[in-house]
């Protein structure tokens, strides 16, 4: 019991414990000490030398007796400015720590109610006043406006000063001051000064360094997402732009990085023959978190499709399901994606769709197909149950499929209508397309011209497509 009082009390005048002092050098710290005490000490000599002036005045042969006290003062406060003096001695000599120095400094206020009670019993002082009354206020003022004190420390100065000061007046000598209460409002008064100062001083670092910590947590939350952006995006596969079978796309995440993902695998990519498989994928939520699932997936897409590269549309995402269902069912995200595979050899596209939007296929003519879903999302059921078709189109040159995220058909105008499939199809049915702007492009901005305000979810449009002759 003993043991933890003792630990209660050095805990709560932990001299050494608050960040204003801990932001400081050591010699910052003593330049301040230095400062506090020539200041203070200049105001001492101040009034030293003024109650000198005063004892000369006095009539030496008729009152000597009453100047008797006058310069008893002079001595005591004399020793004051030694005591000031000396402690500047052991800042600019030792050259000691800063919570060192601030315990000297704290230890020198407090002295000035030693040195008021001193004052009191040797020479019969009115009450621990005038001088010493001046002195505390330099004191506490100076010192909380240049050193690194915390408003604790303060206020412990000042319950010291005003209890000292107090019981001075209450138990020695009542009758020698004209109001106690007057006395004691005093001794509270020329505390608040430092104390407000101390915790105006305290409250602007303490915001500035909040300020600085949150700017700091901002700006390495900043670094790591523009990294994980950086990563994320290095995995989205180049546009194919050369071949019998291409693809580009668009991607929009809301924030920096999304759940929307594109996989492509260009089976032979020196024969310019070569099928091509697409898979769509949209992970629910936005961030980080659907982006790390998304790059999960595209691993998994990455070792399916290299130990089979001549897999299906339908068995592909037979296989995607079964890893989620295995790996990602504890996360309760929703996966919904359509896979495309196209053949220029047999001008086919097989497609098939896991709870995601309708693909949809322009043939050259104009003609608009559509590849709905034939299975729920991703990781709902188990594969025993989970069974994906393949849907098979004709695909000849000049024929494109168009696959999009919900972020394209669930943007709303100014009256809350939604883009919906049949905004694709309005794009789509203008029939132009030039070298340097495709259906990606096109629904873009089809889309921003029917949108009201900002994105509110991720945008991923993909075509894959038969360049024509």
């Amino acid at each position: 019991m003993h043991k933890q009082v003792v630990q209660s009390v050095l805990k709560l005048i932990d001299l050494g414990s608050n960040r204003l002092l801990e932001s400081q050098s050591d010699t910052e710290v003593r330049r301040g000490v230095i400062h506090f005490i020539a200041l203070t000490s200049i105001l001492i000599l101040v009034m030293v030398l003024m109650e000198w002036f005063r004892v000369t005045d006095i009539d030496r042969t008729s009152q000597l007796s009453e100047s008797m006290p006058a310069l008893l003062a002079i001595a005591v406060e004399f020793s004051w400015v030694a005591m000031y003096l000396s402690v500047a001695g052991v800042v600019f000599l030792l050259k000691p720590g800063k919570v060192v120095c601030s315990r000297l400094t704290v230890g020198i206020v407090l002295a000035e109610g030693i040195i008021a009670m001193v004052r009191w019993f040797l020479y019969n002082d009115p009450s621990p006043g005038g001088n010493a009354v001046f002195g505390v206020l330099i004191g506490l003022t100076l010192g909380a406006s240049i050193l690194p004190w915390s408003p604790k420390q303060v206020l412990m100065m000042s319950f010291v000063w005003i209890i000292g000061s107090t019981a001075s007046v209450l138990i020695a000598n009542p009758d020698a001051v004209d109001s106690v209460p007057a006395s004691v409002f005093i001794y509270v008064v020329i505390t608040i000064p430092g104390t407000l100062i101390s915790f105006f001083r305290s409250t602007r670092f303490q915001d500035q360094f909040d300020l600085h910590f949150l700017q700091t947590e901002y700006e390495q939350v900043r670094e790591e997402i523009l990294a994980a952006k950086s990563i994320h995006e290095r995995v989205f596969p180049d546009p194919r732009l050369s071949g019998q079978v291409r693809f580009r796309y668009i991607y929009k995440p809301m924030s920096q990085i999304g759940g929307d993902f594109l996989f492509a695998l260009v089976h032979d990519p020196s024969d310019e023959c070569s099928e091509v498989t697409l898979v769509l994928f949209d992970v629910s939520g936005h961030g980080i978190g659907a982006a790390l699932t998304a790059n999960r997936l595209h691993g998994e897409l990455a070792r399916i499709t290299g130990e089979n590269p001549d897999i299906g549309p339908s068995e592909l995402l037979l296989l995607l399901n079964r890893y989620i269902c295995l790996t990602l069912t504890e996360t309760a995200l929703l996966v919904t994606a359509i896979a495309m595979r196209a053949d220029p050899k047999t001008n086919t596209i097989r497609a098939a769709n896991a709870g995601h939007p309708a693909g949809i296929l322009r043939l050259g003519s104009g003609e608009l197909k559509h590849a709905p879903a034939s299975a729920p999302p991703l990781g709902v059921i188990d594969s025993k149950r989970f069974a994906p078709e393949d849907q098979t189109f004709p695909f000849a040159v000049g024929d494109s499929i168009i696959g999009y995220t919900d972020g394209v058909t669930e943007a709303r105008n100014k009256s809350g209508d939604f883009f919906g499939m049949d905004g694709i199809e309005r794009v789509l049915a203008y029939g132009w397309v030039d070298a340097s702007t495709r259906w990606p492009e096109n629904i873009i901005n089809g889309l921003s011209q029917h949108r009201a305000g900002s994105a509110t979810d991720d945008i991923l449009i993909v075509e894959l497509y038969r360049p024509g002759t």
